[in-house]
């Protein structure tokens, strides 16, 4: 009850600030490149390895958010299964896990998205976001800030899956995956290589942690080295 109340009180305090922002129960709403935006329509979901989905829509434009988990906490984006995709008007995506070009920034997206209150009583989900996306070129982005979501209805929760290999595992897979579509975009000669070869290798480590390894995945981490060019 308290967090639900925090969470009050910081909508409140910035509707106080911005004149542009309208509030109302349940909500999507946030700052597009300082414009202010405001979803139209908005829905929840949870996947078969217990993955958020929350998916908002402004006439043509849709943002989606996805968490590699469903519950309490902060979701840091960028280069992991936890990313933020928008898409405009015109049908351009712009994703966390694309990789901006070295002429724009020499860093990942970056963003986070903190689920501040996960009601699976009401099945409703609500808190706040930030990020920095690009399109596939590396050279478009968008950045959306003050973002709140307030009771948004989770409308389907999928049957977990009853494998061998729990969530942890699942999803230090998916993070190991997508690094290493990150590591292979980038010229193994560049500015970037190092960055990214080092966030494979620490998700091959976490991977090795949260699902075990048979020598498989040490022997990848050995020969990257230093991951010096």
């Amino acid at each position: 009850m308290k967090k639900v109340i925090v969470l009050l009180s910081l909508f409140l305090t910035f509707i106080a600030c911005e004149d542009d922002l309208v509030f109302s129960n349940p909500s999507f709403t946030a700052n597009k490149n300082d414009v202010s935006w405001q979803s139209t329509n908005f829905k929840a979901s949870i996947d078969a390895f217990g993955f958020l989905s929350i998916t908002a829509i402004n006439g043509e434009e849709i943002i989606n958010l996805k968490t590699a988990g469903a519950s309490n906490g902060t979701f840091t984006v960028g280069n992991t299964a936890t990313q933020a995709v928008y898409q405009d008007q015109n049908g351009v995506t712009y994703s966390t896990n694309n990789i901006p070009d070295p002429s724009i920034q020499l860093y990942p997206s970056e963003g986070q998205i903190n689920i501040e209150e996960f009601n699976s009583i009401e099945k409703t989900v609500s808190g706040t976001f930030y990020f920095h996306a690009f399109d596939n070129t590396g050279l478009q982005s968008v950045v959306f800030n003050k973002g709140f979501f307030y009771n948004v209805p989770i409308l389907f929760i999928a049957q977990p899956d009853n494998g061998q290999q729990d969530l942890a595992c699942l999803a230090a897979q998916a993070t190991t995956s997508t690094t290493l579509t990150n590591l292979n975009a980038v010229d193994v000669n560049g500015s970037q290589y190092s960055q990214y070869c080092t966030a494979y290798k620490v998700a091959l480590q976490i991977q090795i942690q949260e699902c075990g390894d048979d020598g498989t995945l040490q022997n990848i981490i050995t020969s990257l080295g230093d991951c010096s060019n």
